[in-house]
């Protein structure tokens, strides 16, 4: 009998998931390895080597089916309908922390589920509550992905690399001899083929979202055509093929009326949106009405903001300083300090 605690990690055969389940042997866990396979053609190769390399039980679950009317669903739903979906969010909360989550423990018996992700999960003494915190490596933190996740499901997730950064992953990595300590690093999208961009995968797997239609300006004058709205995004400027006297950028995608909707760059600026989907890490919001700090992309400083949390289940987010090109499609993600409160999906500007 063993009384060591099992873990069954994500592996997908790159640094930070190889790394993560090494660290996790050397801490004494029995450590077992799981794999999704999530679309037809993907290589697992690298992660059955990595197992194989480390002497650890390995099984692949194939989660296509689920992953095609989910994931797959919802991205070419969301170009449909004028907004900029995030796959890689909606695959870790449904399929990853999901389906996966839950098929891998079981199968395994494990005690707890573990991924590379650059993120902390603490224990709140004064609140007695698990919670989401950010990865010491400001670069790298992905607790931006991690709004869904719920108290049950904190308490059975480890991060092991969320005390680190990049550059020690690989330094660590090359010190225990894993043979991926100096692999590039994996593309956003997956499910894309070599040299695709998404464009190229809707053209092939939904080519009547692409309708033609003008490009207008706030007040409805017609000034071109474009080629579909899944070739916009708020923000962007080139390739718009309209000439002006001054840059003009795209400001909103009317998915009713089929226009793509362009102005000067000061109309890219708003201090207020509507989120809904909304999750908080402790079950519920800090209050009606709470003060924090949240952030519209991934990639973005977290600004000081207001959030009020309507009836209806939606949220008003003001901020203190305006914010350039809010994207519906995309997340609002609240914070306190480094600790991550919740999330929203954006619906539109207000």
């Amino acid at each position: 009998m063993t009384d060591r605690k099992k873990v069954v990690v994500a592996l997908s055969g790159g640094v930070d998931s190889t790394l993560a389940a090494r660290l996790l042997m050397d801490a004494g866990y029995e450590v077992t390895a799981a794999t999704m396979k999530q679309f037809d053609g993907q290589d697992v190769s690298d992660a059955e080597a990595m197992a194989s390399c480390l002497g650890i039980p390995h099984r692949v679950f194939d989660v296509r089916d689920a992953y095609r009317d989910v994931v797959l669903r919802y991205f070419i739903d969301s170009y449909a309908a004028g907004r900029t979906p995030n796959p890689c969010m909606v695959c870790d909360f449904r399929i990853k922390f999901g389906l996966f989550y839950e098929e891998a423990r079981a199968y395994f018996g494990a005690d707890y589920f573990a991924t590379g992700h650059y993120s902390r999960i603490l224990w709140d003494e004064d609140r007695q509550k698990y919670a989401v915190h950010r990865g010491l490596d400001a670069a790298k933190d992905q607790s931006y992905m991690m709004y869904h996740l719920t108290q049950d499901q904190l308490a059975h997730i480890l991060f092991p690399l969320g005390r680190f950064t990049k550059q020690e992953t690989r330094r660590l990595s090359e010190e225990k001899g894993l043979p991926t300590w100096n692999k590039a690093e994996s593309q956003d999208m997956c499910f894309l083929a070599a040299g695709d961009s998404y464009k190229d995968y809707l053209l092939r797997h939904a080519p009547e979202i692409f309708r033609p239609g003008d490009i207008t300006d706030k007040k409805g004058h017609v000034l071109g055509r474009h080629q579909g709205l899944p070739c916009y995004t708020i923000g962007q400027r080139k390739g718009l093929g309209i000439a002006a006297k001054t840059p003009l950028y795209v400001t909103g995608l009317d998915a009713k009326r089929n226009r793509v909707i362009v102005g000067p760059n000061e109309d890219l600026f708003r201090t207020r949106l509507l989120a809904g989907e909304l999750d908080f890490t402790d079950g519920t919001a800090p209050g009606p009405v709470f003060a924090c700090e949240a952030k519209i992309r991934y990639g973005m400083r977290a600004t000081a903001a207001e959030v009020t949390v309507q009836d209806d289940g939606r949220a008003a987010v003001a901020f203190r300083e305006p914010q350039r090109a809010v994207t519906p499609g995309q997340s609002v993600v609240f914070y306190d300090g480094d600790r991550l409160i919740g999330g929203g999906t954006i619906l539109r500007p207000l």
